[in-house]
């Protein structure tokens, strides 16, 4: 596949180092706003918090600067904010944030805040991290507006020592050293759970990484042990991913670790057998690929399908002495799966300390370019060429913008205010106009900006389907799991604010919708109620931010014993009506059933009619439907018009085949002596 696809790049580019990727809306599509204030600060987050329709934002403060207040700025639509942390986070403490979140953990449909927090200085037994819940939905008050929750949303603990815990009794609240938590469906069970890094005082790599289940009610209990006898879960990880990598339906977890190799823990609920909820597969999926880190300071992983094949591959920061890497998914192999890095894809890297990378489509050519926010100088943005079909191995795939002897020489970020300490980046729709503007996240209280997309091209991608649950046939009894992962031009974060939809109808009746729950890693699940002897037929739509709306293909599945006999009517009548013919038993190999005629004439002559297909044809004034005829029988109903007919164990060899029956009767009540009963078809599993 990889030499087919050079050759035709090598064909079709001449030459291909001189190919550049077009410019759609020429001139430097961002300008830059000062906004979001200033600070120490260390991660930057959309969501609507106020559920107005358009993307509000969080500001984490704090870091390495001592405690400083996070805070809230609200959206009037045309992506003007104003500060509101006074009322909307009134009593919300100082903090030393490093990461900050919008996040249902209550699941009643609206957003949440969650603090990451680490403490200043080196002998510090850390901070707690902190749960704020929005006032709107079960808390029946003004939305968008928050309380601290902490105290009653960490539950059972079970590694956390007794002297990093808030109250002890291995409950509740606990002091830790932390940079990131992500959200995720770990158990898919329909609400979200938390994986925790941590990393120890200074960075030291002294503390465990954990992972807390949801309880439904949004209390997160530990989940200890979560991995393998030996895995590696104590590292220097600042980042950390959870999305499906291996096409399974369960969401695995990339780790990155600033001072140690990062790491990749498969997720066996719906893999192979294990002893473990989660085996380190570090060894088998980088390892053994030759996908190591070498150096330091790899901040950060970030995911996405960047060549377009229905798997998420990876961007990590700083991978290979200050030059990021890209790791390609190789998809499932024994023992978990694996990915290869491919240094080709990634031109211009001007090998600087950067610390973050995001996933978006600027100019709307429908894939994923990069911004990246850079520690120690100017913030990057690359423009992918994959939608102009360049071969990543030849050409690059990810092209650093404004290099005048590159192929993206077009300069795209602002001119000013790009650049300083930088920690975050984040793209979303901020003024309503249908393209991608960027948040930057500055440290050492240095100020915050939008860069307002003013040239780029309102989204027109809807989203594609990676993959959908395609249910076979199954029994009586039980509910029905969906699952839909998607792709778009957007990063894997804004998925969790689209509307997913599961569509389904049974057994032809009018369509049903059901809202798919947002598990993370730009997957969706729902449920099909528990169906009983019947036909469900269903399919999949997800709407993202612009409008755009992805339909799957249409999948249908039987519940319980389907009837295998299906009325085919063409009966002609005779002295007591059209006779009746009716077939029961599932016709599998070994079951029972029966044939049984009805309403016939009494102690009357008839002849049984079998085929193997059938072309119906005109028979005594009527139609014969079983033709040709592979089997006559003459046969003579009793004396009240009835022959059953009857059998103990269906013959083996005829799965999968189609039997068509029908009885003539002799019948001087009928127009020409003959009556005939109704054909029935018989379809044999």
């Amino acid at each position: 596949m990889k030499l087919a696809r050079a050759a035709f790049a090598v064909a079709c580019v001449a030459p291909a180092a001189a190919a550049q990727l077009a410019d759609l809306q020429p001139g430097r599509n961002f300008v830059a706003e000062q906004d979001f204030g200033t600070g120490f600060t260390e991660e930057i987050d959309v969501g609507d918090a106020d559920l107005d329709g358009d993307l509000d934002v969080i500001v984490g403060n704090g870091g390495d600067g001592g405690a400083q207040l996070d805070r809230i700025y609200i959206n009037d639509g045309f992506g003007f904010f104003t500060d509101e942390t006074a009322t909307r986070f009134a009593g919300v403490p100082a903090d030393t944030s490093r990461d900050i979140e919008f996040v249902d953990h209550d699941s009643d449909g609206d957003f949440d805040v969650f603090v990451v927090n680490h403490t200043t200085g080196s002998t510090s037994a850390g901070e707690v991290s902190r749960f704020y819940v929005n006032h709107g939905g079960l808390q029946r008050g003004a939305v968008g507006f928050y309380h601290e929750d902490t105290d009653d949303r960490w539950g059972q603990l079970v590694s956390v020592p007794l002297a990093d815990q808030v109250f002890g009794g291995n409950y509740g609240p606990f002091r830790n050293w932390s940079a990131d938590a992500d959200f995720a469906d770990l158990d898919d069970d329909g609400d979200v759970d938390m994986f925790f890094t941590s990393y120890g005082p200074s960075i030291n790599g002294s503390k465990p990484m954990r992972i807390f289940l949801n309880d439904g009610a949004g209390s997160f209990g530990e989940l200890w042990p979560w991995v393998n006898a030996g895995a590696d879960i104590v590292t220097h990880t600042i980042d950390t991913d959870l999305a499906d990598f291996d096409g399974d339906y369960d969401l695995d977890v990339f780790t990155s670790s600033r001072n140690s190799q990062a790491r990749v823990y498969l997720n066996n609920l719906y893999g192979p057998l294990s002893a473990s909820r989660f085996n380190d597969i570090t060894s088998t999926a980088l390892i053994a690929q030759s996908a190591t880190l070498v150096g330091g300071s790899n901040y950060e992983v970030e995911y996405g399908d960047l060549d377009g094949d229905a798997d998420f591959d990876c961007w990590l920061i700083n991978y290979n002495n200050n030059t990021d890497r890209i790791v390609r998914n190789d998809g499932p192999v024994a023992g978990g799966f694996k990915f290869t890095q491919v240094n080709a894809w990634i031109k211009f890297d001007p090998a600087s300390d950067e610390s973050e990378a995001d996933f978006g489509d600027y100019d709307n050519d429908g894939d994923l370019d990069v911004f990246i926010a850079n520690f120690s100088g100017t913030n990057y943005l690359y423009q992918s060429g994959r939608a102009q079909g360049f071969d990543p191995d030849l050409q690059g795939l990810f092209h650093r913008t404004g290099v005048s002897s590159g192929q993206a020489p077009a300069p795209e970020l602002p001119s000013n205010f790009n650049g300083g300490t930088s920690l975050d980046g984040e793209w979303g729709d901020m003024d309503g106009d249908g393209d991608l503007d960027i948040l930057l996240a500055n440290d050492a209280n240095q100020q915050n900006y939008l860069f307002r997309n003013v040239l780029g091209v309102p989204d027109t991608h809807a989203p594609v389907f990676n993959q959908v649950t395609s249910q076979g046939d199954k029994p009586n009894g039980t509910d029905t799991l969906i699952h839909a992962c998607v792709q778009d031009n957007a990063p894997f974060y804004l998925h969790d604010f689209y509307d997913a939809q599961l569509v389904y109808s049974v057994d032809g009746g009018a369509a049903q919708s059901v809202a798919m729950f947002a598990q993370g890693g730009q997957q969706y699940r729902a449920v099909i109620p528990a169906q009983s002897d019947a036909t469900i037929e269903y399919h999949v739509e997800v709407s993202d931010l612009a409008g755009n709306t992805g339909i799957s293909g249409i999948f249908t599945f039987e519940q319980g014993a389907p009837d295998a006999w299906a009325d085919l009517g063409t009966g002609l009548a005779g002295v007591a009506g059209i006779p009746s013919l009716m077939g029961t038993g599932p016709l599998t190999a070994g079951s029972a059933g029966a044939l049984t005629l009805s309403n016939a004439a009494p102690s009357s002559v008839c002849a049984l009619f079998v085929s193997l297909s059938s072309a119906p044809a005109p028979f005594k004034c009527g139609t014969l439907v079983p033709v040709p005829v592979a089997l006559q029988l003459t046969l003579v109903t009793n004396g009240s018009g009835a022959l059953p007919l009857a059998w103990g164990s269906w013959p083996n060899g005829l799965s999968g085949a189609s039997l068509y029956f029908q009885y003539a009767i002799a019948d001087g009540a009928a127009v020409c002596g003959t009556a005939l009963s109704n054909a029935l078809r018989a379809d044999v599993p």
